[in-house]
């Protein structure tokens, strides 16, 4: 049993000498076939299928921001692309990355079917599919990140329509990327404006209400105040110092002598005017130093909320203002590195190439079929 399977597996296996053997025997028939096969794809590829010409143009990123980044970057050090340290993308990047992506979108395909009519000739059944294979046949994007350029490439059997698909798609891509910078600029200008009407209500809010705390303790409170302190510190001051010098004077003259009388009428006077200043505080909030440090505190918050409102709107105004600027903007946003070009030789098909291939694997298509017909006839004949 073992020595019968053992002849089935020799029998399915082939060696090279049998192959060579095959070959030999079947020469003849194997050339022919090939060379059948090589000058038919000749015929096709030579006479039949149509020379496609490649015409490119090379565009430069601008590596322009079009958000809030771009309106509030003046304020903010330039440190360079730090892409090349982070492994993400740079501004650069981004650009040739977007500029792709307007190339490849249904809106941007369509307008070339519809320019020159593509469809027509393609005669697609569905237009999904005219779409696809514009997208993978017959443009092609090739990007270089390093240098910031992409290049736009379209294949086509007639080189002056690939050259003016090729510009046609630059300029398409141009305005579409315009009326999407505009589009942005437009919604930043919104965003900001509405910031600006926000922060100009909060900033007459903040005058108001330091109007209204003005009315009540006065223009300038902290100023009142440190004029009152000043004045009663003063007058308590030289009420010490004259009582000081009425004790030195006592023990120097008698009680009756008029420096004496005279130093306590002189006390007698300064107690007089600070009572007096103690009482007119009392009756005016204005110059009371009772509550002082609150009145100022609460003053001084109500400057600074003024203050502060007032240096957002100096902040806000330019950037509503270039917001403006940008939403206006009609200017080309593509910079052109290449033009494209009428191209003078095709770039397929490989007519050579194609023919090779072809009669290398008709020749081992051949010799294949010859081999399974070798080995049917052997199983043929052991069974």
């Amino acid at each position: 049993m073992q020595e019968a399977n053992s002849e089935n597996k020799q029998g399915n296996e082939i060696s090279i000498l049998e192959l060579i053997k095959i070959y030999s025997k079947n020469k003849k028939s194997i050339i022919i076939s090939s060379l059948i096969a090589g000058l038919i794809t000749a015929i096709i590829v030579f006479f039949v299928m149509d020379p496609i010409f490649l015409s490119t143009g090379t565009l430069k990123a601008t590596s322009k921001s079009g958000g809030l980044g771009s309106l509030i970057g003046g304020g903010i050090p330039d440190i360079g692309d730090l892409s090349n340290i982070t492994g993400e993308l740079g501004s650069g990047t981004k650009e040739l990355a977007l500029y792709e992506n307007i190339l490849t979108s249904r809106r941007c395909i369509d307008d070339v079917l519809l320019k020159f009519d593509l469809n027509k000739e393609w005669e697609f059944k569905y237009y999904s599919e005219a779409v696809k294979h514009f997208r993978k046949n017959v443009l092609e994007i090739t990007k270089d990140k390093m240098a910031g350029t992409l290049e736009i490439g379209v294949y086509d059997k007639d080189p002056v329509r690939a050259k003016d698909i090729v510009e046609f798609l630059i300029n398409d891509l141009n305005k579409i990327n315009t009326e999407l910078n505009i589009q942005n600029a437009k919604n930043n200008r919104e965003f900001i404006e509405q910031r600006y009407e926000l922060v100009k209500k909060d900033l007459k809010q903040a005058e108001d209400s330091l109007k209204e705390y003005q009315d009540i303790n006065g223009i300038a409170p902290d100023i009142v105040v440190k004029a009152v302190a000043e004045s009663q510190i003063k007058l308590e001051f030289e009420i010490k110092s004259e009582e000081v010098k009425l004790d030195l004077l006592k023990k120097i003259l008698s009680p009756d002598q008029a420096e004496i009388k005279n130093q306590e009428q002189k006390i007698i006077s300064l107690n007089q005017q600070l009572n007096q200043i103690i009482e007119e505080q009392a009756g005016n909030n204005s110059l009371s130093l009772k509550g002082a440090p609150d009145l100022v505190l609460n003053y001084m918050r109500l400057m600074r909320n003024v203050e502060i409102q007032n240096k957002i709107l100096a902040f806000i105004i330019p950037l509503f203002e270039q917001a403006k600027i940008e939403e206006k903007k009609e200017t080309p946003s593509l910079l052109v590195l290449d033009n494209p070009f009428i191209p003078d030789r095709k770039v397929k098909p490989k007519r050579l190439t194609v023919t090779v291939i072809v009669v290398f694997f008709t020749f081992i298509l051949s010799l294949m079929f010859f081999v399974l017909k070798s080995k049917w006839y052997s199983y043929k004949n052991n069974y």
